[in-house]
C-alpha cells in the first residue's frame, strides 16, 4: 500500500511539472524529477495510453541524407555479428535466423539473408514493419552496396518498386508482441541462431527470455546478443553520474522501465551465470568503457588498465561505489566500468545433451 501511494505521489509531482514549463529545468537536477518522470511515461505504456518506446522518432519521416549513416550502422553490426560472433556465410548456410528487436530497419536481416541464410524472423515489440520511401531507398542502396552473390541470395526477399513488401517465405516479421510471449507458439529447436543488438537489457522479465530463446534453438545453435548496460541516457542527459541509475531501489525502479523498454539494470555476470545454467559454453568480448565517447576499437574478453581504461576512469567508479545498491556495491571494477558487452553463447549438442544425461542417470 505504501509503495503504491508513493508512486502515485511521483506520477501527481511529474504532471504537476510537465504542466508548469518553468519549473523544467531546475526540476531535472534533482534525482527524484528523474525518477519521476520515468514512472509517468511508464504508467502511460502500463496502462495502454501509450504503446511507442521513449523517446521513439518518426521513422517514416526521415530524410535520404540520412541512408549513408543507417547503412553504416547496419554494416557495422553485422560485421560483428561476423567477426566476433562467428556468424560466417559457412555457419550461416540455409539456416534460420531468429533477430529480436531489429527496430526501424530490417537493414540486417537482409545482410543474414545475402550470406546464405534461408529465413530470417523479425521480431519487435515497439517498431511495426517500415514501408516508407525512406526505407525503400535505403534497402536499394543496401543491395545495390552488396557483393554480387550477396545480392543475389537476398533478390527474392523484397519488394521495392511499390514500397517495401517482404517475401513471407523469406522473411516474418512479427510486431507487438514480445519474443518471450510469441515464442510459446513455435515448435522446439526452430531456429539455428539467434541475434539482438541493445535489445535484452530493455527486457524485464529477462529469465524468461531466456527460456524461450533456449527452446526455440536447436541443440548445437548459437546465440549472439549486443547488449548495453548503461543508463539510456536517464540519468547522464541530465548531468548525473552514469552510475546513478543503480542507485535506485528496485520496487521504485521496476515501475520507471518495465514498460518503457528500458534498461533493466542485470550486469555482466547475470548474462555470463545464466547461460551457464542452461549449459551454454559463452564468451563475452567488452565493447564500450563506462564514460567514453566510443566503443573501443578492438573488443576485449578482458578489459586491461591502461590500455582499456585510465586511472580517473577507475576514481570515477571507486569514489561512487558507496552509493550503489549493494548487489551492484560489491561487484569487480571492471564489471562496473564495462558499458557494454557481446555475448556468444553455444548451446550443447545432441551428442553432448545425450552423455550429459547418461551421466545424470548415473
Amino acid at each position: 500500500m505504501l509503495k503504491k501511494t508513493f508512486l502515485a505521489v511521483l506520477v501527481l509531482l511529474t504532471v504537476a511539472f510537465v504542466a508548469m514549463p518553468a519549473w523544467k529545468p531546475v526540476a531535472k537536477r534533482f534525482k527524484w524529477f528523474v525518477v519521476a518522470t520515468n514512472v509517468y511515461q511508464d504508467t502511460l505504456r502500463r496502462t495502454g495510453i501509450r504503446h511507442d518506446q521513449i523517446s521513439q522518432p518518426d521513422y517514416a519521416a526521415l530524410p535520404e541524407s540520412a541512408v549513408p549513416a543507417y547503412l553504416q550502422r547496419i554494416n557495422t553490426t553485422f560485421a560483428d555479428y561476423q567477426r566476433y560472433g562467428g556468424l560466417t556465410p559457412e555457419r550461416l548456410q540455409g539456416r534460420r535466423v531468429l533477430e529480436i528487436g531489429p527496430g526501424e530497419t530490417l537493414g540486417v536481416t537482409i545482410r543474414f539473408l545475402g550470406a546464405g541464410a534461408s529465413q530470417v524472423t523479425a521480431d519487435d515489440k515497439f517498431v511495426p514493419l517500415l514501408r516508407s520511401t525512406f526505407h525503400q531507398r535505403l534497402y536499394r542502396s543496401l543491395l545495390e552496396g552488396m557483393p554480387p552473390a550477396e545480392r543475389a541470395n537476398a533478390a527474392d526477399a523484397l519488394q521495392l518498386d511499390n514500397g517495401v513488401d517482404v517475401n513471407e517465405r523469406r522473411i516474418s516479421y512479427i510486431y507487438g508482441e514480445g519474443i518471450e510471449d510469441a515464442g510459446k507458439s513455435r515448435s522446439l529447436g526452430q531456429f539455428d541462431v539467434i541475434v539482438s543488438n541493445a535489445v535484452l537489457e530493455e527486457i524485464y522479465d529477462v529469465d524468461r527470455m531466456f527460456d524461450t530463446l533456449d527452446h526455440l534453438l536447436r541443440p548445437g545453435g548459437r546465440q549472439v546478443h549486443v547488449i548495453d548496460l548503461g543508463d539510456y541516457g536517464m540519468f547522464t542527459k541530465h548531468g548525473f553520474h552514469p552510475l546513478e541509475f543503480l542507485t535506485v531501489p528496485d520496487g521504485i525502479y521496476r515501475y520507471m522501465v518495465e514498460s518503457t523498454g528500458q534498461p533493466n539494470r542485470r550486469p555482466l555476470a547475470y548474462y555470463r551465470d545464466k547461460l551457464a545454467s542452461l549449459g551454454y559454453r559463452t564468451q563475452i568480448f567488452r565493447t564500450w568503457v563506462l564514460g567514453h565517447p566510443t566503443h573501443l576499437a578492438e573488443y576485449r574478453t578482458q578489459l586491461q588498465r591502461g590500455r582499456d581504461y585510465t586511472d580517473d576512469d577507475l576514481r570515477m567508479v571507486q569514489s561512487f561505489r558507496p552509493n550503489l545498491l549493494p548487489r551492484y556495491e560489491r561487484l569487480p571494477d571492471e564489471e562496473l566500468l564495462t558499458r557494454s558487452i557481446l555475448l556468444v553463447a553455444d548451446k550443447p549438442s545432441e551428442e553432448s545433451l545425450r552423455l550429459a544425461r547418461q551421466l545424470l542417470a548415473r
